[in-house]
């Protein structure tokens, strides 16, 4: 199937911050690299505001889209032990340069945030409560920062591990994540 003009349009705006960084999205720049008229990606993106936030939703989608396929379903039909497990399964993939871009510039304001934030909620472990006297869940999120820097690390141009450590380091975090909570916290003891 083809893809539409808009998904056309915000994978061509990903292909340019990733040559280029967020500066490069511009509409010329944009219409060109999609192969559209500066009015065809109005048509579907009035502003650059809509364009950015067509973009943020349309990246954080996508990383959703492959957390869902790691976890063989949507969040909504998944053990929370599932989701996680997902996310850290993910997280061996690394994250491009564009994706970076996006999600740093997404801190600037709260609606380009929110789509990152909703698939964040859905699928990694929560942040404890500064009073969390369960080590579980201590551990849950221990394991969830764990997953974020093998995420950034597998995002580094010069990365020291290979493509199968990374795989081999997210499958065993997802393995501790997928245990039920007491099993986590007895491992070793």
């Amino acid at each position: 199937m083809r893809p539409s003009n808009r998904t056309r349009i915000l994978d061509a705006a990903v292909r340019l911050i990733e040559q280029a960084g967020m500066t490069a999205v511009t509409f010329d720049a944009v219409a060109a690299e999609a192969g559209l008229t500066r009015g065809g990606l109005t048509y579907h993106f009035p502003s650059r505001e809509a364009l950015l936030l067509g973009l943020h939703q349309h990246m954080a989608g996508a990383w959703e889209a492959d957390m869902e396929q790691a976890a063989g379903g949507r969040a909504d039909t998944l053990s929370p032990a599932a989701r996680h497990a997902a996310y850290a399964r993910v997280s061996s993939e690394g994250a491009t340069r564009a994706m970076l871009l996006v999600m740093v510039e997404s801190a600037a304001d709260p609606a380009h945030a929110a789509p990152w934030r909703e698939a964040n909620e859905r699928w990694a472990p929560p942040p404890p409560e500064d009073d969390v006297e369960d080590a579980q869940v201590l551990d849950r999120y221990v394991l969830r920062l764990a997953s974020d820097g093998l995420w950034m690390l597998s995002a580094m141009p010069d990365s020291p591990l290979s493509p199968a450590l990374r795989r081999r380091i997210a499958e065993h975090l997802a393995d501790l994540l997928a245990r039920p909570a007491t099993a986590a916290r007895t491992r070793g003891r």
